[in-house]
């Protein structure tokens, strides 16, 4: 499959994604630590059946699984601060902040990976990062100074990690593969998320997840919808330039404003994002600039 498509199918799943985490977050589970343990079991859960169906790890160099172990501390790191980011933003927009990663990627992959960008290119990529972060700014602006100081930094913090962690599973997919390469950066973070939940936050899981709607988000957002996105999110970035991936992936924003606007209909009212009419037309043009911009990489 192309790498685009697979971009886009991981950033579409992980819309879907990131308006369970919300709920979860929000509604569900007792404490920010006790959703980190989900995540930290459903890491270990998805290496294993990776694992299993490949029948083991390949052999490669050993400087490229050493980056492969660095890509999983820089994800934890970096999906650490987007889940704290969701604790104190809206959803849609914490996801919009976050995804001015690409800039970061493209910098970073023209200076160390040797990839090159047309103008054009370079063009696109601010054009996605722009519709990315002007719902965000703007919203912050109007909430007042105490708003932006308080979750602008941690979502900016969030995106420099995540541009971390593309930049080096893109060094460690260029001689491991996908089923090598996925194990072991799960693993990474699943220790990385241990260590911040700390045991205390596994019992509480486990009594959360004795509500069934809990169960239900849990087991679909972590162990089947999360494991899958990564898992395309890893193929496209084998197959294609980091720095077009990853702006690919900044696509998320719109399928996460699509997912949460419905659940926050009053006739099904699942998660609690504003509906007012001024709110929803700013998304909508921060939008067309990510789509227009998307667009834009898949022709020039």
């Amino acid at each position: 499959m192309d790498w685009t498509l697979l971009a886009l199918l991981s950033a579409g799943t992980f819309g879907v994604v990131t308006a369970f985490d919300k709920r979860l977050i929000d509604k569900h589970l007792p404490s920010l630590a006790s959703f980190y343990a989900a995540v930290c079991i459903t890491l270990v859960g998805s290496a294993a059946v990776v694992l299993a169906a490949s029948g083991g790890p390949e052999s490669a160099p050993t400087g490229n699984l050493i980056m492969a172990g660095v890509s999983g501390l820089c994800w934890s790191a970096g999906l650490a601060m987007t889940f704290w980011g969701y604790k104190l933003e809206e959803a849609s927009r914490a996801s919009a902040v976050i995804h001015v990663f690409p800039v970061f990627v493209a910098i970073m992959a023209v200076g160390f990976l040797d990839e090159t960008l047309a103008a054009g290119q370079w063009v696109a990529i601010l054009v996605v990062v722009t519709g990315a972060m002007l719902v965000s700014l703007r919203s912050s602006a109007r909430s007042g100074l105490g708003r932006l100081t308080r979750s602008f930094p941690v979502l900016i913090g969030a995106g420099f990690f995540l541009a971390l962690a593309h930049l080096t599973g893109k060094y460690a997919l260029e001689e491991v593969s996908v089923s090598t390469f996925f194990p072991i950066r799960s693993i990474v973070m699943a220790i990385g998320f241990f260590l911040l939940a700390k045991p205390r936050a596994f019992r509480q899981l486990l009594v959360a997840m004795r509500d069934r709607q809990t169960l239900v988000l849990v087991v679909a957002a972590e162990f089947i919808l999360a494991p899958v996105g990564s898992l395309t999110l890893a193929g496209a970035t084998s197959l294609g330039p980091v720095s077009l991936v990853s702006t690919m992936s900044a696509t998320r924003p719109l399928f996460v404003f699509v997912i949460t606007t419905l659940l926050s209909a009053p006739r099904i009212r699942i998660l609690e994002e504003p509906l007012e009419r001024n709110t929803l037309a700013l998304k909508l043009v921060s939008l067309g600039l990510i789509l227009s911009g998307t667009a834009a990489l898949t022709l020039l």
